[in-house]
């Protein structure tokens, strides 16, 4: 008998329609003999892994995007005490247009290199468009690689595996390329019980090309490939389960709105007014004054390609409703992106994701392989919490009662 094995890969970015017989031949047949549907992400950047990992949502995990207010716990106080420099590295790099584009991306690499050594942090963000003299304000909701034990508030996955002794690897994406990823995956560990693969290519050439573009469809081949050979190598030496998922879907970007813009015809100035943060699809406000906030509320209620966030929003779409999120949250339209932000700076973007739930092109597919599940396709729209049930299902593991998911295994 050979030994068992849990295949986990997380392929960033797959969207539904991606699961077609000419871009993903081999994957269309995984699903075919395997259980299938359809995943929904949440309303979130860095708490739609989070939930994955932990099967719990938000509200609970108390992470939403990558990076929140708060300046007494910030890990970039340090650059508070070189404001000047700061303030004139922000105006150099503003005049330098294109060039000043990659000049603020280099530094703002150094920086959180900087402060992981300083705050013992080894998470280092991709938000390379912050203002370096507004950076002080804000700390990041994850100071370790999600993967890492202990990283995050509640127990996830790598410490349920550690607390029950089942010998697991993770080859991810923030620690490597997909080819290093590809090879890697190849040299096996036969004492390995669950290895997780988190590839990146199709969230990285979909928001650069386009979720249509013809690079995303080379890149779909490229990794119905990569699945195939990986699946093939491991089938040889384990009684191999699969479980084949993503984060989110990408939509196409159609256009852009300039929120900056609509503030400076305010007459408001930030850093004393207000504080902003510019996610892609997201503009989050704090404001120490409650006519600011009435003020900025209306202003940017009448910004086209959005709107502001409700109290009901809040709990539709199980975001935490506290002072470090945001007292204003702008949400973008499908399809809209806020230009400039603080991820993708003044270059435009052609797919992105974090729009509301229902945004339809942003849902994924998954695919469940194992001797003990018929092949079918379920009806029931999968969440991220569930996908975390389904894991630990499928390593016949006692699934935590606080879990707000369920397993796949057994959905209708």
């Amino acid at each position: 008998m050979r030994d068992q094995c849990l295949l986990v890969m997380w392929l960033d970015g797959f969207r539904l329609d991606y699961l077609k017989e000419e871009w993903t031949p081999y994957l269309c047949r995984l699903s075919q003999r395997g259980l299938t549907g359809e995943h929904q992400p949440l309303l979130a950047f860095a708490g739609i892994g989070a939930s994955i990992l932990t099967g719990v949502s938000p509200l609970k995990h108390r992470i939403w995007t990558e990076f929140s207010y708060d300046p007494e716990r910030s890990p970039f106080k340090w650059t508070e005490r070189i404001s000047m420099l700061t303030k004139m590295i922000d105006a150099a790099t503003t005049r330098l247009d294109g060039k000043g584009q990659r000049a603020k991306t280099a530094v703002a690499h150094v920086t959180y290199k900087v402060s992981n050594r300083v705050s013992h942090r080894t998470y280092t963000p991709i938000a390379h468009g912050i203002p370096l003299s507004m950076l002080h304000l804000f700390n990041v909701t994850i100071r370790h690689d999600i993967f890492h034990e202990g990283c995050l508030p509640i127990s996830n996955i790598p410490d349920v595996l550690h607390k029950r002794q089942i010998a697991f690897r993770v080859l991810s994406q923030s620690k490597m390329r997909d080819s290093q990823i590809f090879r890697e995956a190849l040299r096996l560990d036969r004492n390995v019980r669950v290895i997780f693969l988190q590839l990146r290519e199709l969230d990285r050439v979909g928001h650069l090309a386009g979720p249509r573009s013809d690079r995303i469809r080379q890149s779909l081949l490229n990794i119905d490939d990569i699945v195939h050979k990986i699946v093939e190598e491991y089938q040889k030496f384990f009684q191999l389960d699969i479980f084949i998922f993503s984060d989110h879907g990408m939509v196409e970007v159609n256009r852009t709105v300039d929120l900056l813009r609509h503030l400076k015809k305010a007459d408001l100035k930030e850093g004393h007014d207000y504080i902003i943060f510019l996610d892609s699809t997201f503009a989050r406000f704090w404001t120490f004054d409650e006519k600011i906030k009435e003020r900025i509320t209306t202003l940017v209620g009448k910004a086209e390609g959005g709107r502001v966030l409700t109290e009901e929003d809040f709990e539709r779409y199980q975001i935490p409703a506290e002072k470090e999120n945001g007292d204003i949250i702008w949400l973008a339209d499908p399809g809209t992106l806020i230009l400039p932000n603080y991820y993708q700076g003044s270059n435009p973007n052609l797919g992105m994701h974090g729009y509301a739930p229902e945004v339809e092109e942003q849902n994924s597919p998954f695919i469940i392989c194992s001797n003990d599940v018929d092949a079918r396709k379920i009806e029931y729209e999968a969440t991220p919490m569930d996908l975390f049930a389904t894991i630990l299902d499928l390593l016949h593991s006692p699934i935590p009662p606080e879990t707000e998911g369920r397993s796949l295994l057994t959905a209708q």
